[in-house]
């Protein structure tokens, strides 16, 4: 007797924190839309007086920021909240050093979204020197 796969035997792998590939695929689709959410949100905290200084001895101090940042880590996540996904972008912002760029401030960026086509809403921004 030769066996072989059924169609629609094919599973929707579940990783990291229950998201499965198929919701992860979905939610991908929508990356530039959460990555120019995410630098409004970069914007807001870095022009914010009451959380990014002009002064040094305060941190983290606005002239030292090079105005460039990259994603150094994502993570999505299911079932954030009572139902949904979760999505923490970690942004890492850099300041000039010498006649290059080293990281400065890092800012995670909480996103949840009901489902994989509702509207992103941000839960917060938590920040690091790095």
């Amino acid at each position: 007797m030769n066996i072989r796969w059924k169609e629609e035997a094919a599973p929707d792998p579940r990783f990291y924190d229950g998201i499965s590939l198929g919701e992860y695929r979905l939610l991908s689709q929508r990356w530039e839309e959460l990555l120019e959410l995410t630098l409004r949100q970069l914007e807001g905290y870095v022009n914010d007086d009451e959380l990014c200084f002009g002064e040094e001895g305060m941190f983290p101090v606005r002239a030292r920021l090079s105005g460039r940042a990259y994603v150094g880590a994502v993570s999505y996540s299911r079932n954030a909240g009572p139902v949904g996904f979760g999505i923490a972008i970690e942004a890492r912002l850099t300041e000039g050093a010498g006649d290059g760029e080293q990281d400065y401030l890092g800012l995670e960026v909480s996103w949840f979204a009901r489902d994989a086509d509702a509207e992103f809403e941000c839960w917060g921004i938590d920040s690091s020197s790095i």
